[in-house]
């Protein structure tokens, strides 16, 4: 292929991307289309990083000496450093423009809170309003002054760019003002703390089982936005809610100004005997929260 026409087939793909492939090898360009859309509305980047990337790891495999299958191998092989190379290099300035920045993650270890699990932010989950991350650090530091063992945790925050798009499967997390955190736990025997940990890998759908005598205002209530995913908790890990701890970090989270209200679930707040204006119960046309906290800032 003459230095013209490489650089013709380039440009083709860095305009169609997905598409280019769909006359030659449609069943290639229908899965490219597909992995575009759902690193999309994973990541929110992720398909447009795939789809420049197309471009170019097509100019490396036409440079790169050795077999076909090897170089193509390879490809996909440097699509991970090339996202990664993205999102911690170029994203985190270009958010801060769109009033973005990201929270605590690996690279930062001397902080008082991080994500449950890095997964967070290789998705750029972890993005949020300048002043709810401010408020988020004063909160955690002063969990830590209260309980020295425990540690803030949170699990899905915000994408790095606009507002109206959506960051599935939440309703609201679109603005960058919400957090959810997780709840703090112990193990049943020997009482003891259990930081960063969660009853599910992710921190959802692991729920509290409420008291007999608890509360449940959805009893009876079917909607398929509250996901009960009653199967899955047999499956999960038996962890007794740190009563102290958590009763501690509701009490700093409605002491703050930055504060609007904090979505519990309400078997939770009677559990822990916490009333405040602040403490609300999301409903039940929405996830539950017997799995984590929801906070919105101002």
């Amino acid at each position: 292929m003459t230095a013209a026409a490489g650089f013709g087939r380039t440009a083709r793909l860095l305009l169609l991307g997905p598409l280019f492939y769909l006359p030659r090898a449609p069943w290639l360009g229908l899965l490219l289309l597909f992995l575009v859309a759902l690193l999309t509305l994973l990541t929110q980047i992720g398909g447009v990083v795939l789809w420049l990337w197309l471009a170019v790891s097509d100019v490396l495999r036409r440079a790169a000496p050795g077999r076909l299958i090897g170089r193509r191998l390879a490809a996909v092989a440097l699509f991970f450093p090339f996202y990664l190379g993205v999102s911690l290099l170029l994203v985190p300035p270009v958010a801060g423009a769109f009033g973005r920045v990201p929270l605590a993650c690996w690279s930062d270890r001397g902080s008082d809170y991080g994500p449950l699990t890095r997964a967070t932010c290789l998705t750029n989950r972890n993005y949020a309003a300048p002043t709810a991350r401010a408020a988020l650090d004063a909160t955690a530091a002063r969990l830590a002054v209260m309980a020295p063992v425990r540690r803030l945790v949170y699990l899905d925050a915000g994408f790095p760019f606009h507002a109206w798009f959506p960051m599935l499967p939440h309703l609201s997390h679109g603005d960058g003002r919400k957090i959810d955190v997780a709840l703090l736990f112990v193990d049943p025997g020997s009482r003891r703390p259990l930081p960063g940990r969660a009853r599910s890998p992710i921190g959802y759908g692991g729920y509290v089982p409420p008291a007999p005598d608890a509360p449940l205002p959805c009893a009876g209530i079917r909607s398929w936005r509250r996901w009960d995913f009653d199967w899955l908790q047999p499956l999960l890990p038996n962890l007794d809610l740190d009563v102290v701890a958590l009763r501690g970090l509701l009490a700093a989270l409605v002491a703050s100004p930055r504060v609007a209200r904090v979505f519990i679930e309400p078997h939770i707040g009677a559990r822990l005997g916490m009333r405040h204006d602040k403490i609300r119960f999301q409903g039940c046309g929405a996830a539950r929260h017997d799995d984590h906290i929801h906070i919105e800032f101002r």
